[in-house]
């Protein structure tokens, strides 16, 4: 009982220290090289859409004629 906890503790320890290396790793590396996460440009993208979708309903409004009661 006590040998499985002791392994299971061992293997949690050595993930998390692996997992934590190599996120540091790649961190430094891409902020070194300043490579943009693919996340970061997928939402650049979508607010460029967001943006130009808003200008159509802009124009569109304003092509619109005005009700006057």
């Amino acid at each position: 009982m006590v040998l499985g906890i002791i392994l299971y503790e061992g293997v949690d320890l050595a993930y998390n220290v692996a997992r934590i290396g190599y996120n540091g790793v790649t961190g430094v590396y891409n902020w070194w090289y300043q490579v943009q996460k693919k996340q970061h440009q997928e939402t650049s993208e979508l607010i460029t859409e967001i943006k130009n979708l808003n200008n159509r309903i802009k124009e569109l409004e304003n092509n619109l004629p005005n009700k006057t009661n």
